[in-house]
Order: structure tokens, then sequence, then C-alpha cells
């Protein structure tokens, strides 16, 4: 199963620090992000890949250019300690990972804040409905996560933050194994999703801060084989200048497989590492609210199973507007 989580995406770019703004404005804002960015893959699962040869490598490297939009959008009530939210969460992004949610944010006095988000599956990505395909082209299927999801932010001021997930990833057309004697059941990749993460803010001066985070996944899916438990951290380090700020992320996750793969004959490991280079200059130009969004990152998996090898690297610029 592909990561829950997108190591690295296009809309990485729209950047901002992992902290929180201290104060809202009651009424309407939010921002826009207009990105070019470059990937290059050897992913089985990359949409240029339809056609593979053999079960027992990674795919061809592949190469993609685009240019994509990015936004939220938040209303603040009139007390300026409630708020409802839509769109991509930007500190999320910057931490590689990606999704729309909808939501209600609630500042506690000396205590942090408390959020309450829905995600719908907006987003929907792009998967085959049957990757063991050799030898003729694959079809492609949709597939979504809808998932319900609470955090505590700097609980009690503490710096600590809590993140919570439960929900459900659905393949639209799960077709894995077709045609093979094998239990094809063992490879149904949709499941239930739980995911829950604690992090620390720890300030280093003025400018400088650590974010540490431990966080783990669960993915009960209906095919065995497809269950897993990721055991992962990260640490990134945050400098914020007069006009700019820059984030440095390495993470680590460990993923381990419930059951026999019927295909490889073995319990899938897989080692994934990812390293992020985040960085935004404010008002170029004397452009007031305008920022220049740049990311530099890569990921990496090592699976005991070959098939599942994949190296990815993204360069992405673009602008963002705030209002």
């Amino acid at each position: 199963m592909k990561p829950i989580y997108i190591g690295l995406v296009t809309a990485i770019a729209s950047f901002n620090t992992v902290a929180k703004p201290v104060d809202w404005t009651p009424g309407i804002s939010g921002d826009i992000s207009l990105l070019a960015a470059y990937t290059k893959t050897n992913s089985q699962f990359d949409s240029d890949n339809a056609t593979t040869s053999n079960l027992n490598s990674s795919g061809d490297e592949q190469g993609h250019t685009l240019i994509a939009p990015l936004g939220t959008l938040s209303y603040t009530f009139s007390n300026a300690k409630q708020q409802l939210f839509f769109g991509t969460d930007r500190s999320d992004v910057a931490l590689g990972r990606f999704h729309a949610e909808l939501g209600f944010r609630q500042k506690l006095e000396e205590n942090g804040t408390v959020s309450l988000s829905y995600i719908p599956g907006l987003l929907e990505l792009k998967t085959w409905q049957n990757p063991y395909l050799t030898g003729e082209p694959r079809v492609k299927t949709g597939s979504n996560v809808k998932a319900i999801r609470a955090q505590w932010e700097n609980i009690a001021d503490s710096m600590f933050s809590l993140d919570t997930a439960y929900g459900r990833y659905e393949v639209d057309q799960e077709k894995s194994g077709e045609g093979l004697t094998i239990d094809q059941n063992l490879l149904d990749r949709n499941a239930k999703l739980f995911f829950v993460e604690g992090s620390y803010l720890l300030p280093l001066s003025r400018t400088q801060m650590i974010r540490t985070a431990l966080n783990y996944s669960g993915i009960d899916a209906d095919g065995k084989a497809m269950s897993t438990d990721i055991f992962g951290g990260s640490a990134t380090f945050i400098q914020i200048f007069q006009r700019s700020s820059l984030a440095f992320t390495l993470s680590y996750k460990k993923a381990l497989f419930d059951a026999e793969n019927p295909i490889f004959d073995k319990k899938q490991e897989d080692d994934r590492l990812g390293a992020f280079l985040a960085y935004e200059y404010k008002q170029p130009f004397g452009w007031k609210n305008w920022g220049v969004v740049s990311l530099v990152g890569y990921n990496t998996t090592q699976s005991n199973i070959n098939f599942y090898d994949e190296d990815t690297m993204l360069v992405s610029l673009g602008m963002n507007y705030t209002f």
C-alpha cells in the first residue's frame, strides 16, 4: 500500500513555519499559492509506469512538471477565539502531509488550541486497479482518504502538541492479484486508518526552534497482507530571518506488515526516509502580503520486496498571497 500521507507532493511549496500565529483577527482570512514543480521518481505506482515487465524491481525513472494552485480559507468569530477553516493546513504541507479538511478551532485560556475537523476525501489519488499485472498496460483507478481529525496544540502552554485521526482508505476498483493463482483477498488495500502523533516545539532563541515528533500509523486493511503498523519520527529545524524563514526536516518510518504477501512469499518491511528544505521570502519587490515559496525534497523507500523500492525527488518554486 502507498503511504497515506504523501511525503513529496507538489503542493508542499505552500510552506510556512510550524508555529501557529499567536493572534487571530476577526473576519475572513486565508492564503492562495501558485507553484511550478518538477518531480522525478522510479515508483512502480507512477502514472507513467503503466507497463512493467517483472515484479522484481522498482519502476522506470519518470519525470513530471506541473503548475498547481493551493489555498486555505478561515473565518474567525468576533471574540477572536473561535475559527472555522477549510483547505490544506500549510504547516501540515510543510511537514509532508497533504489533505483538504473542514473544521473548527477553539483557543483555550492559557491551554493552547483544540481543533476538530473532517477530511472528506476531495483530493483523489490515482493508483493501479491491479499493480501486479505484467506485460500489458495497468489500468488506473481512484483512491481517497476520509477521516475525522482531532488536534490539541501547545497543551497547557507546554509547547507539546497531540494530533490524532481515524478514517478509511478506499480504492474505487480493487483488483490486486486478479488472474493469479493466489488468495486475492489478502491483497485488498481498502482499510481502516488510525494515526497519532506527539510533538514538541523547542525554542532555541527568538529566531530558531526545533520541532521533534513521534508518530504511529495503523492500517487495518481488508487484505491481511496489506495491514501495516508504521512507527515514525521526525525533526525539523526552523530559522526565522527578518524577511524570510526556512525549515529543514528529516524523517524516518518503519513499516511492518502483518502477513505474508502471496505474490512474493514474504512479509513486507519498509524503511522510509525523507529530507525537506523549505524556504519562504516575504514581500519580494516590496509587494505587501506576497511571498516567494520554494522546496527541495527527497524521499526513499527501501523495502525487503524490491517491487516497493522507490526514490522521489522534488523541486518547486511559487508565489503565495495572504489576505
